[in-house]
C-alpha cells in the first residue's frame, strides 16, 4: 500500500510538473534504472496520451534532479518494435526503440502494471510491437480494466482514441437541452415537478404518434395492393423468360455442333497442307538431277572447278537432310534408297577429287624453286606463288572434302606435307649456305652456291674470353689486348647478314601458313561456303593441326638457324648479343605475333638468351678470378678497361631495343664484380699501395660510367665517385702524414693540457710548453728543410702512381691542401696559446704554395 501511495504521489507530481504544460495525460509510470551502471540512478519511464483527440501516445524517460523533474528522452509509440518481459521473477525488461534499451524496475508489481497497460494500448494498434516472454492473465486483465480506460487505435494513423468512455454533449444537444430547461421555470428549483412535466409531455407525444399511425392505415392498404399487383406481373415476366431460355439453349447446342464440325474440317485441311509441305521439302532435298555430271566433273579448268563446287555443295545438302526433315520420314524406303544412291555419288566424286589434288601436290613437290637466283642473292626464301595460284580455286572443294570425307581429307593433307616439305628443306639449306658464304667473303660463281671454307677466324677478346680461361694462368696483363678480335666492321657485317636472313625467312613462312590455314580450312569459323578466318597456330584444335603441319614443313629453319648461330658464336661469343636483339625485334613484330615464324624466332631467342647469360657469367667469373699483373705498377686493371670496351660495344648493339633490360641487369652484376675485384686486388697489392689501385681504377670507372650515360647505372657511378674520393683521402692521409711532426707532437701535448683544465693563455707558463721550447721546435723546420721534405714526398708519390690515369697532379694538389690545413691549425694554436708572443713559423702559406708549384714544375 505504501508503494502504491508513493507511486500515486509520484504520478501526481509528474502530471502536474511535467505533462500539465504540454496538455498530456499520464496513464502509467514505472521506476527504472540502467542495468549496466554501477551507480544506480533511478528514473521514471512514463506513458502519456494527448488530451485532444485523436489521442497520441508517447513514451518518456524522466529523471528527478535538484530543481525538479526533467525529460531526458522521448519516443512515439509507433517507434516501439519489440518488448521483452524477461522472466516473472526478474525485475529486468527490454524495449527495442531506435536501439535496444535495458532497464531494471524498482518492483515486480510496477513492472506488471506497466506491461499490462502497454499490452492493452498496443493490442489495438494496426501493427503492434512484438511481446516476448509476456502473457496476460485474463482475470488480472479484467480487474485492471475496471480502473483503466479502454483505448483503441486508428489503423491508418496509429493514433489512439478513446472507445467506451463518455464524451461531452454536442453543440446541438446542448442547445436543445437549454431550450427545454428554459421552458420550465422550476427545472432547477423542483426537479420532481420538472420530471412530472416531462412525463406528461412524453405521454401526449405518444398519443399523437398513435393517432398519426391510425390515420395512415388506408394509405398503407393501398400501398400493399400495389405491391401485390407488381408481384403477379413479375411472375408472368419470369415465365416468359424461362420459355426464351429453353429456346436459346436448343439453338446453342446446334451452333456448338456446327462449330465442332468446322473445326475438324479446318484441322484436316491444315494437316493436308503440312503433309504436302513436308513431302515437297523431302522431294526437293533428295532430288539430285546432276548425278551423272558430278561424276564427270572437270577439275582442269576454272569453269569446271566452279561447276563441280556448286554440284558438290548441292550433294552435301541432299545428304544432310536430317536437319530439315522429320525423323519419321527418313525411315521411308524411297528415302533410304535415294540416300544410298547419293552416297555412291559422294564416294566417287571424293575419289576423283582426291586423285586430282594428290597429283597436283606431287607435281609441285618435284619442282625446284631455287632456280630464281635473284631471290637467292637477296637472301630471301622463295614464296611458292605459282603453286598457291593454281591450288586456290580448289579451296571450297577442300572444305567440302573435310566435312564429307575426313579420311580422304587426311590423306591429301599428308600428301601435301610430304611433297612440299622437300622443297622447303632444300631451299632453307641453300639459303643458310649462301649466308655463310657471304659472311666468309666469298661470292657465288657460275650461278651456283658454294660452301664457305674461309669462315671468320676470330676470337672474343673481352675479360679473357679470347683465350681459354684455363690458360690465363691468373695473369690479367695479357687480357684485353684485342689480338685477333673482331673489329666493328666485321661485327656489323655479320649482323647485317643475320638481319637479311631473318627478314628473308618471314614472307615465305607467313604466306605458307596463311595458305595452309585457308586451303585446308584449319581455322575457327570456317563454313560450308568456304568463308574462313585465320587463327593462331597455338590456339584450339585447328591451331594445333596447323602448327603440326608447319613444323613438318619448316623443321629445318630452327635447326639451321641454331646451327648457324652456334657456329659463329663459337668463334666470337659476343655475337649472341646482336643475335638476341635482332631475334627479339622480329619475334615482337605485329605481323609475326602468334604466327609460326614468330614461334621459331621466340624459340631460338630463348637459346640465344641462354648463350648471352653464359657469356656474361664467364665475364663475371673472369673478373672474380683475375690477379694482379707482375709489373711494379698495376695501373688500370685489365678488367676495368675490358668493361669499357664491352660497354661501348654492348651499347652500340642493344641501343633502345626491347632486350636492353637484360643487358642492364648484367651491367649491375658486372659492376658489382668489378667493384669487388678492385677492392680485393687492392688488398693483395705488395709494392703499390692499395689506396693507389683503388684511387686510379675507381677514377677510371667513374669516367667510363659518365661517358656511357646509362640511367640504370647512376647509382654505380655515384658509388665509384665516393670510393675514388675515399681512396684519394686515404692515400693523402697515409703518405703525406705530418711533415712538421715535432711541431704536431708539441701541440698535441698543448691540447692534452687544455683538455686537463689548463687555460690556453696559461700554457706558456708550463715548463715543457714554454715559449722558448716552442721557438726551439720551430727552428727545426726552416723553409729549406720543408721544401726538401716535400721533394722527397713528391718522388715517393711519383713512384707509386702509374701513367695510365695521370692522377699525380691531383694527388699533389690534395697534399698541398692538406699541408695548408695543418699549417693553419698550428698558427691558430700559437695565436690562442701564446698571445702577444709574435712567434710564427719560418715559412708562410705563400711559401708552401711556391714550394708545391716549383716541385711540380721541376718534374
Amino acid at each position: 500500500l505504501q508503494n502504491k501511495d508513493k507511486m500515486s504521489g509520484v504520478k501526481f507530481e509528474l502530471q502536474k510538473e511535467v505533462f500539465e504544460s504540454t496538455k498530456e495525460r499520464l496513464h502509467g509510470v514505472v521506476t527504472v534504472q540502467k542495468t549496466n551502471r554501477k551507480k544506480k540512478i533511478p528514473a521514471y519511464l512514463c506513458i502519456t496520451g494527448s488530451i485532444e483527440r485523436p489521442i497520441r501516445f508517447t513514451i518518456y524517460l524522466v529523471k528527478k534532479t535538484e530543481k525538479g523533474f526533467k525529460r531526458k528522452q522521448e519516443w512515439t509509440l509507433s517507434s516501439l518494435k519489440e518488448i521483452n518481459y524477461k522472466a516473472k521473477d526478474s525485475l529486468e525488461f527490454d524495449l527495442q526503440l531506435e536501439k535496444s534499451y535495458h532497464w531494471l524496475s524498482q518492483s515486480a508489481e510496477e513492472k506488471d502494471v506497466f506491461f499490462a497497460l502497454l499490452h492493452q494500448i498496443c493490442s489495438r494498434m494496426h501493427r503492434p510491437p512484438k511481446f516476448i516472454n509476456f502473457q496476460i492473465d485474463e482475470d488480472d486483465e479484467a480487474s485492471r480494466n475496471e480502473n483503466m480506460a479502454i483505448v483503441s487505435v486508428s489503423k491508418d494513423t496509429q493514433m489512439i482514441e478513446s472507445g467506451d468512455e463518455e464524451f461531452g454533449l454536442t453543440e446541438r444537444e446542448e442547445f436543445d437541452l437549454e431550450k427545454v430547461l428554459g421552458r420550465a421555470e422550476n427545472a432547477v428549483v423542483n426537479a420532481e415537478a420538472f420530471m412530472e412535466q416531462l412525463a406528461k409531455e412524453l405521454s401526449i407525444l405518444d398519443g399523437e404518434n398513435i393517432h398519426s399511425i391510425m390515420d395512415s392505415e388506408a394509405q398503407v392498404n393501398s400501398l400493399m395492393d400495389s405491391i401485390d399487383k407488381s408481384i403477379s406481373q413479375l411472375e408472368e415476366i419470369e415465365k416468359e423468360l424461362v420459355d426464351y431460355e429453353d429456346a436459346v439453349t436448343h439453338v446453342k447446342s446446334a451452333v456448338e455442333k456446327i462449330e465442332e464440325e468446322n473445326s475438324q474440317m479446318g484441322t484436316a485441311a491444315k494437316n493436308n497442307q503440312h503433309l504436302l509441305s513436308e513431302l515437297t521439302n523431302l522431294i526437293r532435298a533428295l532430288d539430285f538431277p546432276v548425278g551423272s555430271q558430278i561424276l564427270n566433273a572437270d577439275f582442269n579448268s576454272v569453269e569446271g572447278i566452279v561447276k563441280a563446287t556448286k554440284d558438290a555443295y548441292a550433294l552435301k545438302d541432299a545428304l544432310n537432310i536430317e536437319e530439315n526433315i522429320h525423323p519419321a520420314l527418313l525411315k521411308m524406303r524411297s528415302v533410304t534408297d535415294q540416300k544410298r544412291r547419293l552416297e555412291k555419288f559422294k564416294q566417287k566424286f571424293s575419289q576423283n577429287l582426291m586423285s586430282h589434288l594428290a597429283k597436283l601436290f606431287i607435281h609441285h613437290g618435284n619442282i625446284s624453286s631455287m632456280d630464281n637466283l635473284s631471290t637467292v642473292n637477296t637472301l630471301r626464301l622463295p614464296v611458292l606463288n605459282s603453286m598457291y595460284n593454281e591450288l586456290t580455286p580448289y579451296t571450297k572443294l577442300m572444305g567440302w572434302l573435310k566435312v564429307m570425307d575426313s579420311e580422304a581429307y587426311g590423306s591429301l593433307l599428308k600428301t601435301y606435307t610430304l611433297s612440299i616439305q622437300k622443297i622447303y628443306e632444300k631451299n632453307v639449306r641453300v639459303l643458310f649456305e649462301e649466308a655463310r658464304t657471304r659472311i666468309s667473303g666469298s661470292a657465288t660463281t657460275s650461278g651456283k652456291l658454294s660452301g664457305s671454307t674461309n669462315d671468320l677466324r676470330i676470337r672474343g677478346r673481352f675479360f679473357g674470353k679470347t683465350r681459354s680461361l684455363a690458360n690465363r694462368e691468373g695473369d690479367t696483363e695479357s687480357q684485353g689486348s684485342g689480338e685477333g678480335s673482331v673489329d666493328s666492321s666485321e661485327r656489323q657485317h655479320f649482323y647485317d647478314i643475320l638481319e637479311q636472313l631473318l627478314e628473308g625467312l618471314e614472307p615465305s613462312v607467313n604466306n605458307e601458313e596463311k595458305f595452309i590455314a585457308t586451303f585446308f580450312c584449319l581455322e575457327i569459323g570456317s563454313s560450308s561456303s568456304g568463308n574462313v578466318s585465320i587463327v593462331s597456330p597455338s590456339k584450339g584444335s585447328a591451331g594445333g593441326e596447323l602448327r603440326r603441319i608447319m613444323s613438318s614443313l619448316f623443321s629445318a629453319i630452327e635447326t639451321e638457324l641454331n646451327s648457324f648461330l652456334t657456329h659463329y658464336e663459337k668463334m666470337e661469343a659476343s655475337f649472341c648479343m646482336g643475335a638476341m636483339v635482332r631475334l627479339g625485334n622480329h619475334a615482337l613484330k605485329a605481323e609475326n605475333t602468334s604466327t609460326y615464324i614468330g614461334m621459331i624466332f621466340g624459340s631460338v631467342l630463348v637459346q640465344e638468351k641462354r648463350s648471352f647469360d653464359r657469356l656474361m657469367n664467364s665475364y663475371v667469373q673472369a673478373i672474380n678470378d683475375s690477379r694482379l699483373p707482375r709489373k711494379a705498377k698495376p695501373g688500370i686493371l685489365a678488367f676495368v678497361t675490358d668493361f669499357e670496351d664491352f660497354a661501348v660495344m654492348a651499347e652500340s648493339i642493344f641501343g633502345t631495343s626491347a632486350r636492353r633490360s637484360d643487358l642492364e641487369k648484367w651491367y649491375v652484376k658486372m659492376l658489382t664484380a668489378v667493384f669487388d675485384g678492385i677492392m680485393r686486388l687492392a688488398g693483395e697489392s705488395g709494392k703499390t699501395p692499395g689506396e693507389v689501385i683503388r684511387m686510379e681504377n675507381f677514377h677510371r670507372l667513374h669516367s667510363i660510367l659518365s661517358r656511357l650515360k646509362v640511367p640504370a647505372l647512376e647509382q654505380q657511378k655515384k658509388d665509384a665517385k665516393i670510393k675514388y674520393n675515399e681512396a684519394l683521402n686515404g692515400y693523402v692521409t697515409k703518405y703525406f702524414g705530418r711533415p712538421l711532426i715535432k711541431l704536431n707532437e708539441f701541440f698535441e701535448g698543448v691540447q692534452a693540457k687544455v683538455s686537463q683544465g689548463v687555460k690556453e693563455s696559461e700554457i706558456g707558463y708550463q715548463m715543457a710548453f714554454s715559449r722558448a721550447e716552442l721557438k726551439r721546435v720551430i727552428k727545426e723546420y726552416p723553409a729549406k728543410e720543408v721544401k726538401k721534405g716535400l721533394e722527397s714526398l713528391y718522388r715517393k708519390v711519383e713512384k707509386h702512381l702509374s701513367e695510365d690515369e695521370n692522377l699525380l697532379q691531383v694527388v699533389w694538389r690534395a697534399m698541398q691542401e692538406e699541408f695548408i690545413v695543418q699549417y693553419k691549425s698550428i698558427e691558430s694554436l700559437i695565436s690562442r696559446c701564446y698571445p702577444g708572443s709574435k712567434i710564427t713559423l719560418e715559412f708562410t702559406i705563400d711559401d708552401i704554395l711556391l714550394f708545391f708549384s716549383e716541385i711540380a714544375q721541376s718534374h
